[in-house]
């Protein structure tokens, strides 16, 4: 089933695929070199003043700049600048691998109004491990307190698995002790590339205990963005689309199936959206395409 693509409130902007780390869970199994294809520092502009509010038509999203790991782009402050100016608002989603009170100083004068800082245990051994790389559980941490010493107010994202789904009581702790604005809880999704995640996915029954313990939390606010079996089902081309780092439009990142491509359209975001498709249908369900 094919419905229209809503025009999103928020647009997850892949900027680049090149990252330090080597997460278990990653969507794009990035890595760290440089990848073909990438939209340009021109290209990427011409995008943004597609994003900005036109008489007559949706307003601008909010932008997260993700990736693979955004602070690889060089050119990421004068993206995030170019957004400010036509009155985008942004976010972005740090690995924390690249991040210095500097260059976090920088961004946040750019325009970059939140961080979030992904932490999938609550010590460096079940961090670590889930991040494939040693040490990033101190990398995070030491982004986090420049991000205090900024002022660039942070929340703490977390995937959810069958590795951590019995100790998300102490990454809460965690996510409170290093003063966290909120816990964002993402749980696997098995579809598209994450369907080889399927070992690592929570049960139906497991999903619902978490969603029932997440109300009883008290110390800091706690949502789950994607949980499919939850509350708001999936967001996926109802509210919120990905914009991959060679300009292809899909729902989420975990759905590979494009939806149209920018470069296609002369990078007007606006008119790529204008005539793509949700392959999730009105449910915003992603269980609907399980066997894409």
């Amino acid at each position: 089933m094919q419905v229209n693509f809503r025009f999103p409130r928020v647009l997850a902007w892949e900027v680049t695929r090149r990252c330090p780390m080597k997460c278990r869970h990653c969507r794009a199994a990035a890595a760290d070199f440089a990848y073909d294809g990438e939209l340009t520092t021109g290209e990427c502009l011409k995008v943004i003043d597609s994003l900005a509010s036109r008489a007559g038509e949706p307003p601008a999203p909010m932008v997260i700049w993700t990736g693979g790991e955004p602070m690889s782009r060089p050119d990421l402050a004068e993206l995030v600048r170019a957004a400010k100016a036509r009155g985008i608002r942004s976010v972005m989603a740090p690995c924390g691998a690249l991040v210095t009170d500097e260059r976090l100083a920088e961004l946040k004068d750019a325009g970059i109004m939140a961080c979030s800082f992904s932490i999938d245990g609550p010590d460096a051994e079940s961090h670590d491990s889930f991040r494939g790389v040693q040490g990033a559980f101190e990398k995070v941490k030491a982004a986090i307190s420049s991000a205090r010493r900024v002022g660039m107010p942070f929340q703490v994202n977390a995937t959810v698995t069958k590795l951590n789904s019995r100790r998300l009581g102490e990454i809460r702790d965690l996510a409170v002790s290093l003063g966290a604005s909120k816990l964002d809880l993402f749980f696997l999704v098995t579809v598209g590339r994450g369907k080889a995640l399927a070992p690592l996915a929570v049960s139906d029954e497991e999903t619902q205990r978490i969603l029932a313990w997440m109300k009883s939390v008290k110390e800091i606010p706690v949502k789950a963005t994607c949980c499919p079996s939850g509350p708001t089902g999936c967001l996926g081309g109802r509210g919120f689309a990905f914009l991959s780092h060679t300009g292809a439009l899909q729902t989420c990142g975990f759905v590979e199936k494009p939806c149209g491509s920018v470069k296609e359209h002369g990078f007007d975001f606006r008119a790529t959206i204008a005539t793509a498709s949700n392959p999730l249908g009105e449910s915003g369900n992603c269980r609907n395409v399980a066997a894409m």
